[in-house]
């Protein structure tokens, strides 16, 4: 009797080539349920949402011509009853064009707006006295906020700090 000798085995098979791609695509698919939560059916807002969310969004929403709340909140992720809550003073039928929402229940309060300029262009003619008495500036101030400017020496472009 002959008895022959097996050859070679070969090693995976197709398995070497689908582990891979099955391993690929369950991971694919964990990603997507991941970063796009489902939603639910009756309304604008996901099933979950993840407070991380909320903390990005601006904290005003200002409306453009055509905008809705139904559009504002599928935009932002809010439901229309929060951005109702945050706005109260709103008529969500008559939205005008430039109009400011709060996106936030306490927006952050603006920040007032610096008085007047920080610096003054040296023009022909002026000197420390001349730009004291324009801004209403003290004199003395003025020579404080420049020690490297000589009050008789300055040249027209020369920039004088108003103010810190």
């Amino acid at each position: 009797m002959v008895a022959y000798a097996p050859g070679p085995r070969r090693r995976g098979g197709i398995g070497r080539f689908l582990a891979p791609v099955i391993l690929a695509a369950v991971a694919a698919a964990v990603a997507l349920v991941i970063l796009n939560p489902p939603r639910t059916t009756g309304g604008h807002r996901p099933a979950a949402r993840p407070q991380a969310a909320v903390r990005h969004l601006p904290p005003y929403w200002f409306v453009r011509p055509g905008d809705t709340y139904a559009e504002i909140s599928t935009k932002t992720g809010l439901s229309i009853a929060e951005l109702q809550a945050f706005n109260p003073d709103v008529n969500p039928l008559n939205l005008i064009p430039g109009e400011r929402l709060n996106l936030w229940r306490y927006p952050p309060k603006p920040r007032p707006k610096p008085p007047g300029p920080m610096f003054w262009t040296v023009k022909p003619g002026q000197s420390f006295g001349s730009i004291a008495a324009r801004t209403g500036i003290n004199i003395i101030a003025l020579e404080q906020l420049n020690p490297r400017l000589k009050p008789t020496g300055l040249q027209p472009g020369d920039r004088v700090r108003l103010r810190h």
